[in-house]
């Protein structure tokens, strides 16, 4: 799906408007590539960044300067990013001083307060020499308000966010087809990367984890194992494909090689439930909080989770019941108890409240909504139930 730079631009006014509100009258952001804190230079200009730390100067007002590592992002970002100004990073400071060039550009603009935002996208090599740069200015944590902004998504995000999920649940799908006895488990993985990179996705992201209690590992854990079903296995799969526009989709899900285990087919119902109360508890100007209060509460009066003081099979509970999720893989809020964000409208919620047994079995799934004007509305599609094949 084609990102029109009237959406770029509008996202640039948003975050113009925040800052204005909190008087700041230039923002320092970058990032690096990881999956969780890279999508800002996404958002605000639309600039995919492939590897090295790069970043950009928005002003209150007048042209946002982007800084390039090198002439290939120079290029990239001239050709489809939606930048003012493209800088590029002397090689030879690059790696030495870094933010001498920010810095210098900054001060020139002779801003009364500066902001930085995305601490955890940027390295300390680059803080600390862009301070030696500032001459003196000291910036504000500018993060939780720009986090603000990204938290609502547009009908263009929205569109986009639909788009990623149906890419990584179409891929499950075909990836069931080839969940049996006596198929490897990296095959399966090999062929549904390939069928989802020719379906527009732009980065994979698997966990997956088979055996015979149900537990949660990463696809290198899979790589060292090279697992070959069989009979009575449990397999986990967790797809985080980001489809094209950069958003990413969450499909996480417990599959069964034959009949389940009783006991993990009522824990299963128990998540399930628990992430139906949560849901019911999005509605326009609700406390993220209570989302987690309500998850919880199912799980607790499951006997699974904390206050719970009697005899349980329940040894851990999870951090979070969930997050938000869109140009990176990890959004906020992050859905926890106490969390005091205010949901609005076009807010999107990756729902997954765990349950982990004492013989080592974790159960758990995800469940995706987005916010609406009246309550939510459900972007998942697959069943409330162990898939078994």
């Amino acid at each position: 799906m084609h990102i029109l730079s009237d959406e770029i631009r509008r996202r640039q006014y948003a975050v113009r408007e925040r800052m204005s509100r909190a008087g700041v009258d230039a923002l320092i952001t970058g990032a690096s590539a990881q999956m969780d804190f890279r999508g800002v230079l996404r958002y605000i200009c639309n600039y995919y960044l492939p590897v090295f730390e790069e970043y950009l100067v928005v002003p209150l007002s007048g042209p946002m300067t982007f800084f390039a590592h090198d002439s290939s992002g120079a290029d990239y970002m001239a050709e489809f990013g939606v930048a003012d100004d493209v800088r590029i990073i002397p090689g030879y400071e690059y790696n030495s001083d870094p933010g001498r060039c920010v810095g210098e550009f900054v001060k020139s603009l002779a801003p009364k307060s500066l902001g930085i935002a995305g601490y955890a996208g940027i390295s300390a090599n680059f803080y600390l020499s862009l301070r030696r740069h500032l001459g003196g200015l000291e910036p504000r944590d500018f993060t939780k308000e720009l986090n603000a902004v990204r938290m609502v998504k547009s009908p263009a995000e929205i569109a986009l966010t639909e788009a990623a999920i149906a890419l990584n649940e179409d891929a499950f799908r075909q990836y069931l087809q080839l969940v049996r006895p006596g198929n490897r488990e990296l095959d399966a993985v090999d062929r549904i990367s390939e069928a989802a990179l020719k379906k527009g996705a732009e980065d994979l992201y698997w966990m997956a984890s088979s055996g015979k209690i149900p537990r949660l590992g990463y696809l290198s854990e899979a790589r060292r194992r090279k697992h070959v079903w069989q009979a009575g296995d449990y397999h986990y799969i967790v797809l985080e494909h980001s489809a094209e526009g950069g958003h990413f989709g969450e499909t996480t899900h417990l599959i069964s090689l034959g009949a389940p285990n009783p006991e993990y087919e009522r824990v299963f119902a128990v998540v399930c439930k628990s992430q139906r109360a949560a849901a019911a508890q999005i509605k326009p100007g609700a406390l993220v909080g209570k989302l987690a209060d309500a998850a919880e509460e199912v799980l607790t009066d499951a006997g699974y989770a904390a206050p719970y003081k009697g005899e349980s099979s329940i040894v851990t509970r999870p951090p979070a019941i969930g997050h938000s999720q869109g140009l990176d893989v990890w959004e906020f809020p992050r859905i926890v108890h106490g969390d005091e964000t205010v949901i609005q409208p076009g807010m999107r919620f990756n729902l997954h409240p765990a349950v982990t047994l004492l013989d080592g079995a974790k159960i758990t799934s995800c469940d995706c909504w987005i916010s609406t004007e009246t309550g939510g509305r459900r972007l998942s599609s697959l069943p409330y139930e162990i898939i078994v094949v």
